[in-house]
């Protein structure tokens, strides 16, 4: 049976949940974006992420953090819209842009949460007014965590237009997996997936080709990646392997039309995990449309992602 806790995380509440009888479960913080903390299968955990509330608040490498209204990067932060110009904070130093959205440090609240013999899953939501000039576009934002006992989370996001006019968005998740000490004792395999080109700024040059290198089970030995990919074929399931000794792990995400048909693949120079972050729309999708989605008002966007493990030890 799932057992659902909380205990004292700084100035947060860490929300638990766990199977003691499969060792399942995965720790989060509502208050402070969401934050996925640890996904545990077998007592195995896939997840790096953050273990102290002074790391959390610090946030280096944006760990497992929510993206919204936009994943990636926004040129110089601008963007215009029905006419209008917007002009969201730079936060990204090197390069001179906007990035990861706004979602990452918001309070959300725990909206629904539910324990079974072999499932369990908790609803983290944020309501927006609307009050910042750069997105000046009222939201409610849903994100629900569900795990079960056939070693599977899911992960669904849900972006819903509560104002009276439209607005532009794109979400995604920023996950970082690890299943070894050194990210280069691990293998990868991607799928039909193409290369997005960037220029010195990490934003989109508008060109794709094809990307091969993981089409077969191979060490990502000193690969060193931070690059969007547009999945053409978008055919379900899509799906990234990533192995090592201690197991296998599954990653998968929704694509079609209005799902994620990006993904951004990042292997941080600490080399202890490597991020698989889904994304609705390409890096600079407020410039470039590609991807972009307008929603009417009460119209929402949401799509499903996961990942499941094979524990080799059993």
């Amino acid at each position: 049976m799932y057992q659902h806790t909380t205990e004292v995380f700084g100035k947060f509440e860490k929300h638990i949940i766990h199977n003691p009888a499969t060792n399942n479960g995965f720790e989060l913080v509502p208050e402070f974006g969401a934050i996925l903390l640890s996904a545990t299968f077998g007592g195995v955990n896939v997840i790096e992420g953050y273990t102290t509330p002074e790391d959390l608040e610090a946030l280096h490498w944006a760990k497992n953090v929510v993206l919204y209204p936009f994943p990636n990067r926004l040129k110089d932060g601008k963007y215009e819209f029905e006419g209008k110009s917007y002009q969201f904070p730079i936060n990204n130093a090197a390069t001179g842009n906007a990035i990861h959205g706004l979602g990452k440090t918001k309070l959300h609240r725990v909206s629904s949460s539910v324990t079974a013999a072999n499932y369990a899953s908790i609803t983290c939501t944020y309501e927006y007014v609307g009050h910042q000039e750069y997105y000046p576009f009222p939201f409610r934002f849903d994100i629900e965590f569900f795990i079960s006992d056939g070693n599977n989370m899911e992960v669904k996001m849900s972006f819903k237009n509560t104002g009276k006019g439209n607005l532009p968005v794109g979400i995604g998740w920023h996950p970082y997996f690890s299943l070894s000490e050194n990210i280069a004792d691990s293998e990868l395999q991607t799928p039909d997936i193409q290369w997005i080109e960037i220029d010195e700024r990490m934003l989109p040059t508008g060109e794709k080709r094809p990307y091969d290198d993981f089409s077969s089970l191979r060490k990502i030995g000193d690969t060193n990646l931070d690059n969007g990919f547009y999945i053409a074929n978008q055919q379900e399931p899509f799906g990234v392997t990533l192995a090592s000794e201690l197991g296998r792990l599954r990653y998968w995400q929704e694509v079609g039309q209005d799902k994620y048909n990006f993904i951004q693949i990042f292997t941080p120079p600490h080399r202890t995990c490597i991020a698989l972050e889904p994304m609705t729309c390409n890096i600079n999708a407020f410039n470039n449309g590609d991807g972009l989605k307008i929603l009417s008002p009460n119209e929402t966007l949401e799509g499903v992602f996961g990942f499941n493990f094979y524990n080799k030890t059993k």
